[in-house]
């Protein structure tokens, strides 16, 4: 797995407790507690399409496909050294035949079908363009911030919308600060409704980091704020609802 270069060496690590076998590079995004909690907020069904966008190595639909083993997983990622690890990936958790990873850029791709996927999940980059300094390394740059990919959050959420069935779902994990760029971005030209926003809080008192959000296509019932999760207890331990999703792959109910 190694090469003479550091800087693509790959290293194997799991999710859910071992569920889920993972390559990942040794230098760049790796998957994290917000891949688990992504993965776990996308509903899934028997025989499910859901699409994967920004899918990195494939850490988040793996972890759908974990949940369960009979929905379809298609991925797009515009580097194709992790498309090829999510291919990997895919074969390492003996679900290969369940899955289809495609490298492009979301602002250009035309292979996918439109209109087609129950669910699209997206982990966009967090930092807005010209808000910070971008990562020398190009997979962080591609990572962390939209200015590298050329895609602004508004991109991903009209891409999205274009690859969802009518009533479809849209699930997204974002910085809780950016919250209202969200909620503008869903429901510009009435692209999204039925909001659902489910806070995750580091521990109890704190200001919540993340904000998972899921959005209907051109469903239009009224914004619902859930109680959302805390993930630590004082001590720095998983609490109980969050050991249940990270280890044991329980959903996060957002109905």
């Amino acid at each position: 797995m190694k090469t003479n270069d550091n800087s693509n060496d790959v290293i194997e690590t799991t999710l859910l407790r071992g569920k889920v076998r993972l390559l990942q590079p040794k230098v760049g995004f790796h998957a994290s507690l917000d891949t688990v909690f992504l993965a776990a907020a996308v509903p899934l069904k028997n025989s499910s399409s859901i699409l994967d966008v920004g899918c990195g190595a494939g850490s988040a639909g793996l972890c759908a496909l974990a949940r369960n083993h009979h929905i379809h997983l298609v991925g797009l990622d515009i580097q194709q050294e992790l498309i090829d690890l999510a291919l990997q990936n895919a074969a390492l958790n003996g679900v290969s035949e369940h899955c289809h990873f495609f490298r492009g850029s979301l602002l250009t791709e035309k292979v996918i079908p439109d209109n087609y996927f129950n669910a699209v999940l997206m982990n966009p980059p967090y930092q807005e363009g010209g808000t910070h300094t971008p990562s020398p390394r190009k997979n962080k740059a591609l990572s962390h911030g939209e200015e590298a990919s050329g895609a602004k959050l508004a991109d991903w959420v009209r891409y999205a919308h274009r690859k969802l069935k009518n009533g479809g779902t849209a699930v997204m994990i974002h910085r809780a600060d950016r919250l209202d760029d969200v909620i503008v971005a869903l429901e510009n030209r009435r692209w999204f409704g039925s909001l659902v926003v489910y806070p995750l809080w580091s521990k109890a008192g704190e200001d919540a980091k993340r904000v998972i959000i899921r959005a209907r296509k051109e469903r239009y019932a009224p914004m619902v704020l859930k109680p959302g999760l805390i993930i630590h207890e004082k001590d720095g331990q998983y609490t109980d609802g969050a050991q249940r999703i990270l280890s044991a792959a329980e959903a996060i109910d957002l109905d």
